[in-house]
């Protein structure tokens, strides 16, 4: 979720019960203030209809309802009480409010117990009048508050997210992300930091990329000349057949170090952007050429071929790269298949698909793509072949996708 989001579902999450808490004692304090107000006006009442009996009169508000109940009972308390009550009236067929006042009022030589009911339907409708706008008004600077708090915080936010976007499209490979600068203290300092981090990832990175270059270079010469003398020592007829073993090791293990390094070479150069050469690349082409180079592997292992060409695909890249792509695809298939198994290539639109039986993988098939990883039953793999696929793929915008079922062996290129 979105930190403006959030910080909006907070501010509803806090207005909310403010809302609710807010018109309860509205409505609390304004009803308090009406009933007291009529409680003032029934008391004034009581008093002047006490003063009239007195004088001999019956005289009240008319508006008022009054009842006289002459009492004989001494010593009654003169304790006035004031209630609401709800009352049926017949004409309108329902309950209506009522305050009323309960008291003793006396003539002198008599006690009356006196009732006066006040009609509560003009409070209601004024009490009605007062907190339905302050409700209203209440609600409306809520939601005005709310929208102008989104829209100062989107404002305010913008440079954080712009940073962000810059940082979602950095490639460490290319220069250093240069961030905006902002007005905002907090900001700027995060997006200086964020500037002083990434010119440092960038050196290092073209650092260790220079050295694993100037390494591999460095490292072929030396090779090239243990792989010789190997050679030399193999032709010798004075070597006996437990040292040519052991020099046959020693000789594998010198091919395989110069096929590790000239794979971390190759991946170097990419990431380096070394193949620049763009050409419009016939894959069909390149699937024959590089099935012609290993149909000795193919039937050594009676591996049956089939192939599927619907239609003509024509991408555009370094050929090179193109190349050593299929090269590693078709190799890796031939490589983790079975004695009598199954090659499947198929063409499509912009869609390769290279199928090969096979047992499954000792490896997580999302680490398939990653370096070094390889089934732990592939003695010959160096497990840079399909990384060096994925790099290759990463460059020119290709997918690439790997699928087993059944001891099916999937891989799936889209342009």
């Amino acid at each position: 979720m979105k930190l403006l989001n959030k910080t909006s579902i907070y501010y509803l999450i806090f207005a909310l019960p403010v809302f609710v808490i807010c018109s309860a004692l509205l409505y609390y304090f304004v009803s308090t203030q009406i009933n007291n107000s009529l409680d003032e006006s029934l008391a004034k009442e009581k008093i002047s209809i006490e003063t009239n009996l007195k004088k001999g009169e019956l005289v009240h508000d008319m508006d008022n309802e009054v009842t006289l109940m002459p009492i004989n009972e001494k010593n009654i308390s003169s304790k006035t009480i004031f209630a609401d009550t709800l009352i049926y009236d017949s004409a309108e067929a329902e309950l209506l409010p009522f305050r009323l006042l309960k008291g003793i009022v006396s003539d002198g030589s008599k006690n009356y117990k006196l009732t006066i009911r006040i009609s509560h339907i003009e409070s209601d409708d004024l009490i009605k009048s007062i907190l339905y706008p302050v409700i209203f008004l209440f609600i409306l600077l809520m939601t005005g508050f709310f929208l102008i708090n989104f829209w100062i915080s989107k404002k305010l936010w913008k440079p954080f997210y712009k940073t962000l976007s810059q940082l979602n499209s950095y490639n460490i490979a290319e220069t250093p992300v240069k961030l905006d600068a902002a007005s905002i203290k907090e900001f700027a300092e995060l997006n200086n930091t964020l500037t002083l981090m990434t010119e440092k990832m960038h050196r290092d990175f073209i650092s260790q990329k220079q050295f694993i270059e100037n390494a591999s270079h460095e490292i072929q010469t030396p090779l090239a000349v243990i792989k010789s003398k190997i050679e030399i020592l193999i032709q010798s007829l004075s070597v006996s057949e437990r040292d040519m073993q052991i020099i046959q090791s020693v000789y594998n293990a010198a091919n395989k170090l110069s096929s590790l390094n000239k794979a971390l070479l190759l991946l170097s150069k990419i990431e380096n952007n070394q193949f620049n050469d763009m050409e419009e690349i016939n894959i069909k082409l390149f699937i024959e050429k590089t099935l012609k180079h290993f149909e000795d592997k193919i039937s050594l292992k009676n591996i049956r071929l089939v192939k599927e060409y619907q239609s003509e695909i024509m991408w555009k890249m370094d050929p090179a790269l193109a190349d050593i792509l299929i090269t590693n695809l078709i190799q890796n298939a031939i490589r983790h298949n079975v004695k009598g198994g199954l090659i499947s290539i198929e063409l499509k639109n912009n869609f390769i698909q290279i199928v090969n039986t096979g047992s499954p993988l000792n490896t997580s098939t999302d680490e398939l793509f990653q370096r070094f990883k390889k089934s732990e039953t592939s003695a010959e793999s160096i497990g840079l072949g399909l990384a060096i696929a994925k790099e290759i793929c990463d460059k020119y915008k290709i997918d690439i996708n790997y699928f087993y079922k059944d001891n099916i062996h999937t891989i799936v290129l889209e342009y």
